[in-house]
């Protein structure tokens, strides 16, 4: 790909992700890759499960339905996404030579006239495939933004998978998520090769108690070499009007926690991270892993594969909960 075509796309992709995270009613230039549409409503999805797709939705005006397998679909209001599990499973596909993932997740219905951004994400292969070095920077920066949409998309099944648990009446202990082996291997093969960076100081200690506050700004990662770690997060009840505490999973090590702050610097974390038995792992600075892995472009690219790849299976792994309810 051109670099002039690369840079151009680049911009649009992140000009939808600041779209994304500002809910804002955005005024954008047609082009090849983003453009305006309207729907109607109809008995046939916009998007459907398990079929390929290339673009993501950004909702404007309107509302979608998503249909998991519940008594009633999940309704998506505007200012919020669908179809970024396609987008994360075709980039997964076409990156990671072990992986094979599934397209899409789940049918999605327009529930009444709606107005959407258009996103085509088609070139975007283009760029991650092309072994051109100039575009070396550039795939990098793809995939911070393709991380910063995932992220979200897990904060938005998290929640929603607590809204529907607490609807039920329902309590559930944490689960442990069964992740593909070439995930667990990917991981530790990046930690193994974090070691060989000159000058880093990484020493795997025993980690205990609570790692991550919910509601409190964070700004280190946690990398888990040892051992697994609870995520749960405290919601009020609407109906008792009391707090509670609802277990999302358990992830078994290795794995890495805390990766809000590594998308936005000091963010505040939506859940809380608890070690669990016998746990061991290091913490490190946002800002001072982020200097070291910039030194190393084929590791800065591992590192942020390898963390859409977790949160992608996060992802699937709660939806497939909330199904299952």
């Amino acid at each position: 790909m051109e670099q002039a075509k690369a840079e151009q796309f680049l911009d649009e992709l992140q000009n939808i992700t600041r779209i994304i995270y500002s809910g804002q009613i955005p005024q954008i230039k047609p082009s090849a890759t983003l453009l305006a549409k309207t729907i109607k409503p109809a008995d046939m999805p916009f998007i459907k499960k398990d079929a390929a797709g290339q673009a993501l939705f950004y909702i404007v005006e309107g509302k979608a339905g998503v249909d998991i397998g519940q008594p009633e679909r999940i309704i998506v209001p505007p200012k919020r996404t669908v179809g970024e599990m396609s987008m994360i499973s075709t980039v997964i596909n076409a990156c990671d030579n072990l992986m094979a993932v599934q397209s899409r997740t789940a049918d999605v219905y327009a529930e009444e006239p709606m107005k959407l951004i258009v996103f085509n994400y088609s070139p975007l292969i283009e760029i991650l495939k092309d072994p051109n070095p100039e575009l070396r920077k550039l795939r990098g920066q793809v995939m911070i933004s393709l991380n910063r949409i995932m992220y979200r998309k897990l904060m938005e099944v998290n929640q929603n998978y607590v809204n529907v648990l607490i609807s039920y009446g329902l309590e559930m202990e944490a689960d442990e998520a069964n992740y593909p082996l070439q995930l667990v291997e990917a991981m530790s093969r990046f930690l193994k090769k974090m070691k060989t960076i000159p000058n880093i100081s990484i020493s795997p200690h025993d980690l205990r108690g609570t790692l991550i506050r919910q509601g409190e700004q964070n700004s280190s990662i946690a990398f888990i070499n040892e051992g697994k770690v609870k995520i749960s997060m405290t919601v009020k009840n609407e109906v008792t009007e009391k707090e509670e505490r609802v277990e999302l999973g358990i992830l078994t090590a290795p794995t890495m926690v805390g990766e809000s702050s590594i998308l936005n610097v000091g963010a505040v974390s939506s859940s809380q991270v608890d070690a669990m038995d016998r746990t061991f792992g290091f913490r490190m600075e946002v800002q001072n892993l982020l200097r070291h892995l910039q030194r190393y472009p084929d590791l800065f690219e591992q590192f942020f594969q390898v963390l859409l790849e977790l949160n992608y299976f996060r992802t699937i792994h709660m939806m497939q909960k909330t199904a299952s309810l």
